[in-house]
């Protein structure tokens, strides 16, 4: 069985590898996933951006206003 000291040992080894690395590749993953989600994540149901138009024959309806 392992002692409490023990545990925190492997804690604070993982912190010490770890974080260092997160750390460094943090620009490398966010460039990835900015190359990987227009091939996974297609926006398929979004309109493009731009200013909405509305139909010229559509006119307000003068009983109702």
């Amino acid at each position: 069985m392992m002692s409490v000291s023990d545990i925190l040992q492997l804690v604070a080894l993982c912190a010490v590898i770890f974080f260092p690395l997160g750390y460094a590749a943090r620009h490398s993953v966010r460039r990835l996933t900015a190359l990987v989600r227009p091939i996974f994540f297609k926006p398929r149901y979004l309109k493009p951006v731009g200013t909405i138009h509305r139909r010229t024959d559509v006119k307000a309806d003068q009983q109702h206003d």
